[in-house]
């Protein structure tokens, strides 16, 4: 038996256990077969200890790499969630092509179905393509943002439609098929250029839309007058901003607008209007009332230029235009005086058209616009006749053709069939409005809002030649009357435009009391500045009492009962102003609740 010194002497000594030292031990070299991928080498720099997994080395990196400073990261990157991201990123792509698709197809349902609700409320001709159509629509829009809206209209947007729908229709390869010149080659009309077309082949709703559009371009170039258009950039700028030697003094450009343009990028931002006034007064196809409006429009917009011997040649040449829709030589001849424009009411077997009227209406206003009120009266007052001695519609047996009866719907199912149906039939086209070539026939036998607006016109005249005569305070009493009458008694006939007929008749009545409060009081100081001049009149009133008895109480005199009057009439015309104005409001509140729909209080 060993003893225990044996046993250890034979067990060699152990070398002390220390830490090892890692700045004289050196960086371990991964080995072949434990190197597997360099996403799993996750060890620190300064750790020689591995991470994960197991058997893995240390190895060096560096803080720049593709990881970053951190090389965690790499353990999300794997095969697995490589395979995870594809799959995310083909749903987001597939899910946003999905939404973006739903969203260009609602789109163009939302356009189709506003472009229906459009063609419903105001229908264009099926013969235009659509980029006219969609053309005429959009001039439309800009023109309703100005009547409905409070803004103004883009007059150089609505003109750029209206010209672009208007080259469409001339063209002939186009939308213009079937139009041919008046003549061989055309007629040049100097300073304007070609003159119209000859579209009577063309369907009634292609005429219209040609007419209208016309007439807008005609309206835009009125408005685009004392504008120009900077080509540089497109943008439309009134003349007084543009720097040039034209305008030494330019008017200053607002800080939120673009820089002021230079006259050499100028150019005029429209046509002159008369360019398109004479296209519809020279083409053929139109009606007698459309040329008509042309021309008083064209010698109105003349009368603004200060062109007041070009305006009456217009506007004779609108009388012109309304004799040629009669049938005779020999009816005009009788119902018309050629060289003063005055009506043969009494004498005339001939009854006046409302295109007759409307056009001698216009020239005699502007002959009293222009001073020649010996010329206009006597027109004012034959117009008045002629629409007093026109002949009622009870008064001539008018023939009815019979409405073709619709069938109604007894049950649900047919209603909804209607109205599925209705929705893929095209909507028609309003029918054509009158000529205004047959004689004119009353609706009624009362006055008309047209009659108390010559009764305003005649009176003024005669309170303007003779101020110190109270004819023309009695015209304009009355025609006050007549509208104020026709005003409260709404309009029962379909035929007539209940809107229209009131807004003129506000019009004439706000027009009348302004005048007769003006008379009145021009009329009281002249009253005064004579009787201060010359003293009061003494009248049979001055004494009272039987025989000068009782003191002889003193009267009043007639410039002081005359002096009342006034002041009575006065009080009449103010409160009438104030029952007018009241109901004016009260209207317009009416329709602002009606269109809202939300009932409240005014607090004015």
């Amino acid at each position: 038996m060993l003893s225990r010194h044996a046993a250890r002497s034979r067990i060699p000594l152990v070398r002390p256990l220390r830490p090892p030292n890692p700045i004289t031990r050196p960086v371990p070299q991964p080995r072949l077969f434990t190197q597997n991928t360099q996403l799993l080498l996750l060890a620190q720099r300064a750790s020689s200890r591995p991470q994960l997994p197991y058997l893995a080395q240390p190895v060096l990196r560096t803080p720049g790499g593709f990881l970053g400073p951190n090389p965690q990261l790499a353990r999300l990157i794997s095969t697995e969630n490589r395979r995870y991201v594809g799959e995310q990123l083909y749903l987001a792509a597939k899910w946003t092509a999905v939404f973006w698709v739903f969203a260009v197809l609602g789109g163009v349902a939302y356009l189709g179905i506003l472009i229906e609700l459009e063609e419903r409320k105001a229908p264009t001709p099926g013969e235009l393509s659509f980029w006219s159509r969609w053309s005429l629509r959009g001039a439309r829009a800009q023109l309703r943002a100005g009547e409905d809206g409070p803004g103004s209209v883009d007059w150089a947007a609505a003109g750029s439609l209206l010209r672009r729908c208007l080259a469409k229709m001339d063209d002939r390869a186009k939308d213009g098929k079937g139009v041919t010149d008046v003549e061989d080659g055309g007629i040049m009309i100097d300073g304007i250029g070609k003159a119209g077309l000859d579209i009577s082949s063309k369907s009634w709703p292609w005429q219209a839309s040609y007419y209208e559009v016309l007439m807008g371009c005609a309206t835009a170039a009125e408005h685009l007058d004392s504008m120009v258009l900077d080509k540089t950039r497109s943008l439309v700028f009134p003349k007084d901003v543009v720097i040039g030697p034209s305008n030494p003094d330019p008017r200053p450009v607002p800080s939120y607008l673009h820089a002021a343009p230079k006259e050499e990028d100028c150019l005029p931002a429209f046509e002159a209007p008369e360019t398109f006034y004479m296209r519809v007064l020279t083409t053929r196809g139109f009606t007698t009332g459309q040329k008509l409006d042309a021309a008083l429009s064209y010698a109105n917009w003349l009368e603004v230029k200060g062109l007041h011997d070009s305006a009456e040649e217009m506007y004779k040449w609108g009388v012109d235009t309304a004799k040629s829709g009669l049938t005779s030589t020999m009816a005009i001849d009788s119902l018309i005086d050629t060289r003063t424009s005055v009506l043969k009411v009494e004498s005339s077997p001939t009854q006046a058209s409302p295109n007759i009227l409307r056009a001698t209406t216009a020239l005699a206003i502007h002959h009293a616009r222009s001073g020649n009120v010996s010329s206009a009266l006597p027109i004012l007052l034959s117009v008045l006749r002629a629409r007093r001695s026109a002949p009622s519609r009870s008064q001539i047996p008018v023939q009815t053709f019979p409405e073709p009866a619709r069938q109604e719907t007894k049950t649900d199912f047919a209603a909804a069939t209607n109205f599925l149906t209705s929705l893929f039939r095209q909507p028609q086209h309003p029918p054509p409005p009158p000529s205004g070539d047959l004689p004119l026939i009353r609706e009624s036998d009362k006055p008309t809002c047209e009659e108390s607006e010559l009764m305003l016109y005649i009176g003024e005249i005669l309170f303007a030649t003779s101020p110190s005569s109270s004819e023309g305070l009695g015209w304009t009493r009355q025609a006050v009357t007549v509208a104020e009458a026709n005003l409260q008694t709404p309009a029962t006939n379909s035929g007539i435009d209940a809107a229209g007929d009131r807004t003129k008749c506000k019009a004439c009545i706000m027009t009348g009391i302004g005048n007769w409060e003006t008379m009145l009081h021009r009329l009281a100081a002249q009253q005064s500045s004579a009787t201060a001049r010359e003293g009061g009149r003494a009248s049979a009133l001055e004494w009272r009492g039987w025989f000068g008895r009782d003191g002889g109480q003193k009267g009043k005199t007639l410039d002081e009962l005359q002096e009342g009057v006034f002041q009575e009439e006065l009080k009449q015309v103010e409160g009438l102003k104030a029952r007018v104005l009241k109901e004016g409001i009260g209207q317009e509140l009416a329709n602002g609740k009606a269109s809202s729909g939300v009932a409240g209080t005014w607090m004015g």
